[in-house]
């Protein structure tokens, strides 16, 4: 047996001070009324396409991480940063099913992730329970791929792989970055 059309996730632990990217988060979002896109109940930033200078080692380190997917994806284009939000998510609040459009890849940064605030589950839409009869599930058979977030994880992921994010059931916010990157 071999793979063809396989997907990819990226997932790397980063060992940053989490509590000032919180405290920064928390204060741009008391400037700034952010928009509504996939987010239901939760603050989703506008739109930023500069980094902040308080952001500037996460964004190299994701640079980095996201060179080494480039090499390996064989891009012949260099990938670049197109834009990146910030998102705080309450007591029951969710992303609906979406994928992220015209880029190339996608990712996620958790800075304050309380217990059970969301995992973020991944669709497999060429399966959409295509199967009915599995004993044990796995990358070839599943029609959803589900990861528990986790403070200073950071997820790659292609930017056409359909996505949302669980409901936080937890009273504290869950705070997270995310961001496109494309040619």
């Amino acid at each position: 047996m071999f793979n063809i059309f396989s997907s990819f996730l990226s997932i790397d632990t980063f060992k940053f001070n989490i509590e000032k990217y919180k405290k920064e988060i928390l204060n741009i979002k008391k400037k700034n009324k952010g928009i509504t896109r996939s987010s239901y109940g939760g603050w989703r930033s506008d739109n930023f396409t500069t980094v902040p200078k308080e952001f500037t080692d996460l964004f190299n380190k994701i640079d980095t991480n996201i060179k080494k997917l480039q090499k390996n994806l064989h891009f012949s284009k260099k990938l670049r940063l197109l834009n990146f939000w910030f998102n705080v998510n309450g007591l029951g609040s969710f992303n609906r099913p979406h994928i992220h459009n015209r880029s190339a890849i996608s990712g996620v940064y958790y800075i304050l992730i309380p217990e059970n605030s969301g995992s973020i589950v991944f669709m497999n839409k060429d399966i959409d329970d295509f199967y009915t009869c599995i004993d044990k599930y796995n990358e070839y058979n599943s029609s959803n791929w589900t990861i528990d977030p986790e403070e200073n994880k950071c997820i790659l992921f292609p930017s056409y792989l359909k996505h949302y994010v669980e409901p936080n059931l937890n009273k504290k916010e869950r705070i997270s970055i995310s961001f496109n990157y494309g040619f």
